[in-house]
């Protein structure tokens, strides 16, 4: 066989390119965007009513306004679920604490539902039905996973 000097200068060629590409690294310089967090203004603090929110005043009166325009009837029935939904609740709650043997988790659960409750009876003071229905209403779905012996 005859040796072809040329043939040998490809894999030495590869392997050069190869070795300069690891150590070069294919990453570039990323360019900075934008300004620093350390030099961003800080924002003003929220309003002293409280209203953090823009639509805050239109969404309260709108709350009102719903309050206000609620039948008798329909004030029945939402007080109706909520006094299910919170008897449920506090059944299993008070078997619960009857029982003191929860797991970590069940406890969790069996306070979050205990806030729940709590919640909702303020709400109810309120006169915030919406609300309270919704809290009731989470504290039962959370009850019927309390398995206390």
């Amino acid at each position: 066989m005859i040796s072809r000097p040329g043939l040998r200068v490809v894999p030495v060629c590869a392997v050069a390119l190869l070795w300069a590409s690891a150590l070069l690294g294919c990453a570039h310089a990323r360019r900075q965007v934008g300004v620093p967090i350390d030099q961003r203004p800080t924002p003003p603090p929220a309003s002293a009513q409280g209203a953090a929110h823009p639509d805050f005043d239109r969404v309260a009166s709108t709350r009102e306004s719903t309050a206000a325009t609620s039948t008798a009837t329909e004030r029945e029935q939402t007080l109706g679920r909520i006094v299910a939904d919170t008897t449920a609740a506090s059944a299993a709650v008070r078997k619960c604490a009857a029982s003191r043997s929860l797991l970590p988790d069940q406890q969790s659960v069996f306070d979050t539902t205990q806030g729940y409750l709590v919640q909702a009876r303020a709400a109810l003071r309120r006169n915030e039905l919406w609300e309270a229905e919704s809290l009731a209403r989470k504290a039962r779905q959370l009850a019927l996973s309390l398995e206390c012996h």
